[in-house]
């Protein structure tokens, strides 16, 4: 059985990006896919570890607390943009490693992690200031106003 997390972040996240900063940062992983398919990273010997879906917007509260409880959504404030992290279960490093990953999207981006994270953190980036990820202000089809073809969940 896979790991998941689900990042819950305020600005639409670029997932190449936070990835190539942790193999910048020294992690030994291999990026591949991304739109339409999910953004696979892979160890040093080929083994895939964690798979990211692209980012959803979603622009009603109550659909996190509906997905992730009400207790959790009483912590984070829509528009966010969700992001699934799910880690390989049958590889040891997996779960660090998809841990990592979206504890940097929530360092850069600001937000959440879902199912543990203490609070709303505050974005690190300028690029993810203001409240509520700002993309909600912009129209569903430019580039940071969807997260996916459909258009944005609860729009």
């Amino acid at each position: 059985m896979s790991s998941d997390l689900v990042a819950l972040v305020r600005r639409r996240p670029d997932v190449h990006a936070v990835a190539d900063g942790m193999i910048a940062m020294g992690e030994p992983l291999e990026l591949r896919g991304g739109e339409p398919e999910p953004t696979l990273l892979y160890d040093a010997d080929g083994r895939l570890l964690v798979a990211i879906e692209d980012a959803v917007q979603v622009s009603v509260q109550g659909e996190i607390g509906r997905l992730l409880g009400a207790e959790f959504a009483a912590r984070v404030v829509a528009p966010v943009w969700w992001v699934d992290i799910r880690a390989v279960a049958d590889v040891p490093d997996a779960p660090r490693v998809a841990r990592k990953f979206a504890d940097s999207l929530v360092h850069w981006l600001g937000g959440t992690v879902y199912p543990d994270g203490e609070s709303d953190a505050p974005a690190q980036s300028w690029r993810a200031s203001g409240e509520g990820g700002g993309a909600a202000a912009e129209a569903p089809g430019t580039a940071d106003g969807a997260a996916y073809q459909g258009g944005v969940i609860g729009g």
